[in-house]
Order: structure tokens, then sequence, then C-alpha cells
């Protein structure tokens, strides 16, 4: 169930519009997956703020015996992991150091737990005996996500499995809740006790992080509703009317050059000027995740939700094209 949807971005260069996409990729893969689902809640961009420490998550998955984070990375090449857990990436025909990201998920799931314990005694309920329950042994997996079209080079003779590509991230979601299923399963022989919320808690952590969303300055902030309060929406057959503003430039998948026409062939599609390599228009709805309709007026082109009502301004070819 999807708790909070992707903010709003207005990306100032080409770097943040590909950060953007790559966390678009994934919010769109989560909600096909687990929108109906109600043992998975989904928060999208959740950035949470304490004292002057800023905590920005991708996405977070909470489900019965703990939580999920998962790091969206925008690779179109390549990326490479050593056997020492260093990372690179091929950029602009070369390689190019990078922070590691499974690192960068775990210290925000260390500022998650600690931030969670701060209000341990609003959110957890106390055991048999009278004792406060507690955060600090919640286990917290992480996922990188790597987008769709970029390759991984694994360090030889390890899988690596928290790195995959961002449509294999909802069965890697399931697949850890099961495990932890297994473990609660009255045939485990292990004596070992997971972790488990209790039915009342998970919708008061849910709340909770909710409410205690700072979108950035940046950011626009979409409406997000509790997972009591969600609904279907009722889809009527009205003519397109509101307007959104104009997303940002697009880029070459290939070079990540800024100067691309759209032409048609079957579909449209944009050819980079510079490279001549073509990209795919992936064009899905940031609100609710359908795949919208682009509509060609003269030389600007636009991405149309039938379900939303809206109409976005997304491309302009040049004269010369």
């Amino acid at each position: 169930m999807i708790v909070k949807e992707l903010d709003r971005l207005e990306p100032s260069d080409k770097f943040e519009q590909a950060g953007y996409y790559a966390e678009s990729q994934l919010a769109f893969y989560l909600k096909r997956e687990f929108k109906d689902d109600p043992q998975f809640l989904i928060f999208n961009n959740l950035r949470l703020v304490k004292a002057n420490d800023v905590c920005q998550i991708d996405h977070l998955v909470l489900h019965r015996y703990g939580m999920v984070i998962i790091e969206s990375k925008s690779v179109t090449t390549r990326v490479e992991v050593n056997e020492h857990g260093e990372w690179k990436r091929w950029f602009n025909n070369a390689w190019q150091g990078m922070p590691s990201p499974i690192l960068q998920a775990q210290r925000q799931g260390k500022f998650l737990k600690d931030y969670l314990e701060n209000h341990v005694e609003t959110l957890l309920n106390k055991n048999l005996l009278g004792n406060q329950t507690h955060f600090t042994k919640m286990p917290i997996d992480v996922l990188v996500a790597i987008s769709d079209s970029g390759i991984i080079n694994r360090p030889q003779n390890e899988k690596l499995d928290l790195v995959c590509k961002a449509d294999q991230v909802p069965d890697k979601v399931k697949a850890i809740a099961t495990e932890y299923r297994k473990k609660d399963s009255l045939f485990n022989l292990s004596l070992e006790i997971p972790y488990e919320f209790a039915k009342d808690e998970i919708p008061r952590i849910s709340q909770f992080l909710l409410t205690s969303h700072k979108p950035a300055a940046t950011h626009k902030k979409t409406v997000s509703v509790a997972p009591k309060d969600i609904q279907k929406p009722e889809i009527k057959n009205k003519p397109i009317i509101k307007e959104a503003k104009p997303t940002a430039k697009n880029i070459c998948s290939h070079c990540q050059s800024l100067n691309l026409s759209i032409l048609y062939v079957h579909s449209y599609f944009f050819k980079c000027n510079d490279c001549s390599k073509n990209t795919a228009i992936k064009n899905i709805c940031p609100s609710c995740g359908d795949r919208e309709k682009v509509r060609k007026s003269s030389l600007q082109f636009f991405t149309e939700c039938e379900k939303c009502g809206t109409s976005r301004l997304f491309h302009t070819n040049s004269t010369n094209t």
C-alpha cells in the first residue's frame, strides 16, 4: 500500500533530472506491485529532520517484521563493485569513483532507528511483563536499485544480492519478508525469536513517519494519506483540463546530452543530436504510475494522463530538426 507518493521535483540540472527519473521508475514498480497489499507500506522520498541532521530516504518499506530501505541510483551505463566494497561508475568514457550506496543506506537505517527510538513510548507497546519494547533490535534491510538500462559488474565469487535492477526490487522485498516469516513459523526449529510488530503498532508508526516528513525547499509536496484513508480514485471520462508545469529537459541515456529531438517510427522516441543514439520515452505519470499518452502540437510535445487529468509540456524540438 502506498502511504506516501513521490514528491514532485523540478530538477535544476541533468544530474538531478536523472536521479529523479530513477526514483520515479522505482516508485512506479513499487506501486504496481504493492498498491493493493496492506502487508507492505511504501514511503517514497521520505525526508526526516533531527536537530541539525537530515536523512533523505529514497524508498522505505514497512512490513510486519521490520523495514527495508531502498537507495535508487541512476546508472545508465555501467557500475562496478570490487571485493573490498568499493564502487565506481563508467561516465564520460572513463571510470569514476563513487560513494558506496550500500553504506549510505545503512547510515540512513541507523538514523531511522534513532529517530524512532526517541518516540518509542508512543509508537511501541510494552511486553507481557510490562517492559517497554524498542526499535534497537528492529531489522532494517537495505537494497540498492540500479536503473533498468544500467549494467552491474559484481565482485568475483560474490553475488552481491543487495544490488539489483529497479524492476527486481519488488521481488527482493517480498523475499526478505518471506525469510522473516519462515523464522516466525511454528515449524522453525531455530531458537531465534524474530522481531515482529504488533498489529496496532504498524498504523501508529506509519502515521508518525508520514507526519514527520519534512519536504526540502526545492520540492513541491504531493498529497499523501494514511493507509486507512486510501481509496481508489474514481475514474471519470472528463476532458484533460489541468495544466502542469513543464518538466525539466530530458537527457540522452547514452551520453547524457540535453541536445535531443523527438522522432516517430511506430512510436515516439528521443534522437540524440550529439551521439545519434536513441532513447526511449518512458512517459510514466509521477502521480498515479499510469502510462501517459504523447501528444504533438507543432514542435511541442505533451504527456497527458487521463486518470489525473493533466497535460504537461515535456519537450520542444528545435526548428532545425
